[in-house]
């Protein structure tokens, strides 16, 4: 694949727009391979309940591979004011099979903004309930997840909240492989 520097304007942007939804269907079709096990809560610290937590460049824990090339999502979180934050996602291409060595950033592009309105946090797990708005608009419920070791993991959720306890959040964080969530 070329890289995606070459190109410029509108053909820049397809091709980013092309190369994150193939990076993201094969994720999410179960193409993260890395250990998928957690530590459950035996070591680190607790998860945090400050949005503060959430903020940051993230690098998909799981690797997505294809051919002679290897992809790794990135997220990146920046804070604009209060419980708001501004979501930038990319990708991170490497040269080899194995997400190792020297890696090249598509990205990231700006794919809207979450607020949440609410956060809670036991030892095992901290949930940030949110309403994410795409930059064409669209609502979507969301809930961050930061578990133990400083794993970020998404989920969709509804509006309102069909997961309104942390019980129901990490009973849904348990169907979520660790591959397919983010560390800093």
């Amino acid at each position: 694949m070329p890289p995606l520097l070459s190109f410029h304007g509108g053909a820049r942007s397809c091709t980013l727009a092309l190369t994150t939804a193939i990076a993201l269907g094969l994720s999410a079709c179960g193409g993260g391979s890395d250990d998928d096990s957690t530590d459950g809560g035996a070591g680190g610290t607790a998860p945090s309940a400050s949005i503060e937590a959430l903020t940051g460049d993230w690098v998909q824990k799981g690797c997505v591979k294809t051919g002679g090339q290897s992809f790794r999502k990135f997220l990146r979180a920046h804070r604009t004011a209060g419980a708001e934050i501004d979501y930038h996602e990319g990708v991170l291409t490497y040269g080899g099979s194995e997400c190792a060595g020297v890696s090249q950033l598509a990205g990231p592009s700006r794919l809207g903004s979450v607020s949440f309105s609410r956060s809670e946090a036991n030892a095992r797990v901290a949930a940030h309930w949110g309403e994410f708005r795409t930059v064409t608009g669209t609502r979507f419920g969301a809930i961050w997840t930061l578990k133990p070791g400083d794993l970020l993991c998404l989920l969709g959720d509804e509006i309102p909240t069909n997961q309104p306890s942390l019980s129901a959040v990490s009973a849904s964080l348990a169907t979520v492989p660790d591959a397919n969530c983010f560390t800093h």
